[in-house]
């Protein structure tokens, strides 16, 4: 007797369909946006000929978008938003340096990880269970780091000295991890080992040399009191709920002050403490800024006016221009990280971040030949 064959498995979104049937209209949309939130907040449309009001400089959309996008890529390939490049180059570039400048990135990190967000769920590089404990702690810090950054850092030097040491802290990081990854690949065992075999096997085969196996789950192997264990491509690592709620709340604390969504503090801290490598930690950092971006704008648009007194409105405009760049940006990282060397990203971010946070720290200090 002949068993009732099972419906065929649907065949996965082509790249270009995924890119015109879930991307572009989100792109649009957000864009679309961008020129509303002009027209509702300031009555015309800022860009080259009328400065943005609240940033008080000129500047022409296509940049933003432009420094949406390669901000967004960037941070995303290794599992953060966009602001940590995005807010010293709209300082230090754009010169767009006052207050507003913090809610402002702060939209821009909640919209642009929704590239990503949709690109790694396609790769099945998602956990809620695991996103779930640090995205409510970062809740509970986006509610208390608006009212840091108008009271200790509510001047500019202070503020960027903040945000230089926070680079400087990350970009140590990532060249550190870079050395250390590097030196994993050449041993027979971890996840670099493995990326790098795998890529000399699909090289054999004439395919794409891809170092992770296509549709490689984050599954939930345990979920026990306060223990929660994960797994992904024969690795398993356990966690501590309570530690991640805890890491949420301090790291939520810190990027909401400084306007950034927390990516540049969380992936060293998962990477390690934790040794999760990128490929797995993106489950929870991209939710977190997504979750911890949209609190802090509220706490800065609706309860830190309640509390305080102060108003520190975002440039809706700016921020969606960005936002919209980032998108793009983001999904374009979900769809190569596989492609790429956790060391080489390391390596060229960590350089990167780190010359830049020096630049800042440096600035306090000592006035440098141009202006950051």
């Amino acid at each position: 007797m002949t068993g009732t064959p099972s419906a065929p498995v649907p065949a996965p979104p082509t790249i270009l369909r995924e890119l015109l049937t879930e991307q572009a209209p989100l792109i649009l949309f957000v864009l679309g946006l961008g020129f509303a939130t002009a027209y509702w907040q300031h009555g015309f449309l800022p860009g080259t000929e009328a400065a943005f009001p609240l940033a008080g400089v000129k500047v022409p959309i296509w940049h933003i978008v432009w420094m949406g996008f390669w901000t967004g890529y960037t941070m995303a390939v290794v599992g953060e938003a966009a602001g940590i490049f995005a807010l010293p180059y709209t300082m230090s570039i754009l010169a767009f340096s006052n207050a507003h400048v913090t809610p402002t990135t702060q939209l821009l990190t909640l919209v642009n990880p929704l590239g990503a967000l949709f690109g790694f769920r396609r790769n099945r590089q998602t956990n809620p269970r695991f996103a779930m404990w640090v995205c409510v702690g970062g809740a509970c810090g986006g509610l208390i780091g608006p009212f840091v950054r108008v009271t200790i850092l509510s001047d500019v030097k202070p503020f960027t000295f903040a945000v230089g040491l926070a680079l400087v802290f990350a970009g140590g990081y990532l060249c550190y991890a870079a050395v250390r990854g590097f030196k994993n690949r050449l041993s027979a065992t971890g996840i670099e080992a493995k990326f790098h075999q795998q890529v000399q096997d699909q090289k054999a085969k004439g395919n794409a040399p891809a170092g992770i196996p296509p549709g490689t789950p984050i599954n939930t192997v345990s979920n026990d009191g306060t223990r929660l264990t994960i797994e992904f491509w024969g690795e398993s690592w356990t966690l501590s709920k309570i530690a991640l709620f805890n890491t949420g709340v301090g790291v939520g604390i810190i990027s909401s002050a400084l306007g950034v969504g927390g990516g540049f503090l969380l992936v060293p801290i998962f990477a390690a403490v934790y040794g999760l490598p990128m490929y797995v930690l993106v489950a929870a950092t991209i939710p977190f800024v997504i979750i911890l971006s949209g609190v802090g704008i509220f706490t800065y648009s609706v309860i830190l006016p309640v509390f305080s007194g102060i108003a520190v409105a975002p440039e809706w405009a700016w921020g969606f221009f960005a936002a919209a760049g980032g998108i793009f940006g983001s999904w374009l990282a979900a769809k190569t990280q596989k492609y790429v060397p956790e060391h080489s990203l390391k390596l060229m971010l960590g350089g990167v971040t780190g010359l830049a946070g020096a630049l800042y720290v440096i600035d306090v200090f000592v006035e440098l030949p141009f202006r950051l």
